[in-house]
């Protein structure tokens, strides 16, 4: 539910900067294929962030002889920055086919124009977006793990207490009713 929100208040700010802030190519009409490629940014940061850290980090503990903890820090760490590299040209093409329609140029010819403004616009891009993933994904990441496990540890230690905390009371009442109500 999370995701499904943040995707698509995503998807609106990007139909938002794109219609205002964009080159006006005769229409305010967002593509489909726009936000397609939106959606596709979104699951590729949504995999980066939640499920392939803890594909990396099995990697990690097996091939550099890591604990879960330290190969987990950094997976969750470095998969959101290194998945930019793949979402922030993603986003740029989302971006570019609402501001240059290119309909006057053959497919192999407006691909290449395209490939063109991905190069030129890549390093920003990605910079931009690994400067706005790191505090929300791989520092936040890392901290919600460690709260999400500290929080279960001491659910767990808590549980414990009040199992002993019982298994101590069924004893007492045990010895006050062998002693017709007297403890010894």
């Amino acid at each position: 539910l999370t995701a499904a929100v943040n995707s698509s208040l995503q998807i609106a700010k990007d139909r938002y900067y794109a219609s205002n802030f964009g080159r006006w190519n005769g229409t305010s009409k967002i593509p489909l294929r726009s936000y397609g490629l939106w959606a596709l940014r979104d699951c590729t940061i949504i995999g980066s962030s939640f499920i392939l850290p803890d594909i990396m980090c099995e990697v990690l503990q097996d091939k550099m002889d890591l604990d879960r903890t330290t190969a987990l820090r950094i997976s969750q760490f470095t998969c959101p920055i290194a998945a930019q590299v793949v979402a922030g040209p993603i986003q740029l093409l989302g971006l570019d086919f609402f501001n240059r329609t290119l309909c006057n140029l053959n497919y192999g010819d407006a691909a290449i124009e395209r490939l063109k403004f991905q190069h030129c616009g890549f390093t920003s891009i990605v910079g931009a977006r690994i400067l706005k993933i790191v505090p929300a994904f791989s520092f936040c990441g890392i901290g919600n793990t460690y709260l999400r496990d500290l929080w279960r540890e001491r659910l767990i230690r808590r549980e414990e207490e009040v199992s002993s905390m019982d298994q101590n009371l069924v004893g007492v009442i045990g010895a006050m009713s062998n002693n017709n109500g007297m403890i010894s």
